[in-house]
């Protein structure tokens, strides 16, 4: 029986170290894409710098994340795996209201596969990793996601993307407030 258990962990932990290093891989794919925004924001034709500034932080939050998920599977004995980033869907976006809402759709998907990690480690058992995801990785999903979203809205409110000026002031009030407050 004690060796049906112990095979039983360390399947586990095994699947649970595999779902990690996906979780580790997306989330470098998001910092990537949330560094290309930004350039993409930063272009002269563009100008949008805090929009810009927005992306740059995302992408930061997201590597240091990863590198918190790195540390937890070093703590497991789990080796880290990685893969080729996968290239991004898009090469650019037409205006900042397009990529806030590839940005939004980004964070939908990283959101999707901490649940499911969430998840993994709940049917298992498993404390630690669950109460690890629910402090350092979930509220702050709900929070962007729910931020985002506002942004959007207030975006299409204000007549954008066909009003490129709507985008600027949303920017330089809305965006560059938000900004000093963090």
């Amino acid at each position: 029986m004690a060796a049906s258990v112990s095979q039983m962990e360390q399947t586990y932990l095994s699947e649970s170290n595999a779902a990690l290093n996906s979780q580790i891989q997306l989330q470098l794919y998001g910092s990537y894409i949330y560094l290309s925004m930004a350039s993409f924001c930063n272009q002269e034709e563009v100008a949008l710098g805090s929009f810009a500034l927005f992306f740059l932080r995302q992408s930061q939050k997201w590597m240091g994340r990863t590198e918190m998920l790195f540390s937890l599977l070093t703590e497991r004995q789990g080796s880290l795996t990685l893969g080729r980033i996968a290239s991004q869907d898009r090469q650019d976006w037409l205006d900042g209201l397009m990529a806030m809402e590839c940005a939004f759709h980004l964070e939908k998907t990283l959101n999707q596969s901490l649940l499911q990690l969430y998840n993994l480690a709940n049917s298992k058992g498993d404390l630690y990793l669950c109460n690890f995801l629910k402090s350092h990785f979930l509220p702050q999903q709900v929070e962007i996601l729910k931020e985002m979203g506002g942004y959007m809205t207030n975006l299409r409110r204000m007549g954008a993307p066909e009003n490129r000026n709507a985008e600027k002031l949303f920017d330089q009030l809305t965006m560059a407030d938000s900004i000093k407050e963090k």
